[in-house]
């Protein structure tokens, strides 16, 4: 794209101070991998926290192992679809706006879950499974976010800084299901949805970090 494309649109003569500096450049490029960094923590610890007691949660509603399978099912065909919005969103609207809307979903997902389990309606837990999965196919989007502005020989790095950032938020969400079981038990809903609390909280989180403070640090 050369710069009378760019400086066509008035909305988009913020880019040229980056096109007329290296160092400018370099800058964008750190603050945009700190914010990839943060979102990916919250959506690895949304990921883990939920999904790892979908099935617990179906079993305990229908009083039978039968179905266990379907939540998975159910969480990898969302996945499976939001990574096509998601993308096209990002294409029409920038990753900011696609990536924030994926994770935003997959916070209203979980959100589901947590009714569900407080109405003990298995479709709606089903739906929800569904929606929750926006936020697995989000997380694994963003972390090439943190490319779009590295150099060649910095994509490798940008990339695994991401993804190591996503283990973080992994690792922490599974060792917190019992704390967020008591939480919930302690707030009136079934023990086994308090994961479901946490990865809501996280993706959203997550999905916020990129909508909103990504502006702040960019402006900073």
């Amino acid at each position: 794209m050369g710069k009378k494309e760019i400086n066509s649109g008035d909305n988009e003569s913020w880019l040229q101070p980056y096109i007329d500096s290296p160092e400018k450049q370099k800058q964008l490029y750190k603050k945009t991998l700190i914010v990839v960094i943060m979102s990916q923590i919250f959506g690895g610890a949304g990921l883990a926290a939920g999904i790892t007691v979908g099935a617990l949660l179906a079993q305990d509603m229908l009083g039978t192992d039968s179905v266990t399978g379907v939540p998975t099912a159910l969480f990898t065909l969302g996945s499976a679809g939001a990574a096509l919005l998601v993308g096209r969103l990002s294409q029409h609207y920038g990753r900011r706006f696609g990536l924030s809307a994926g994770f935003l979903t997959g916070g209203i997902g979980a959100i589901g879950v947590i009714i569900s389990a407080l109405m003990s309606s298995i479709v709606l837990l089903f739906i929800s499974l569904f929606i929750y999965g926006a936020g697995s196919a989000t997380n694994l989007q963003a972390r090439y976010a943190g490319t779009d502005l590295a150099k060649s020989n910095q994509r490798a790095k940008a990339v695994s800084m991401a993804m190591v950032s996503t283990t973080f938020g992994a690792v922490a969400g599974p060792n917190l299901v019992e704390v967020m079981g008591d939480f919930a038990k302690f707030l009136g809903i079934p023990a086994l949805a308090g994961p479901f609390i946490l990865a809501a909280a996280a993706y959203i989180l997550a999905g916020l970090v990129l909508l909103f403070i990504s502006v702040l640090i960019l402006c900073l």
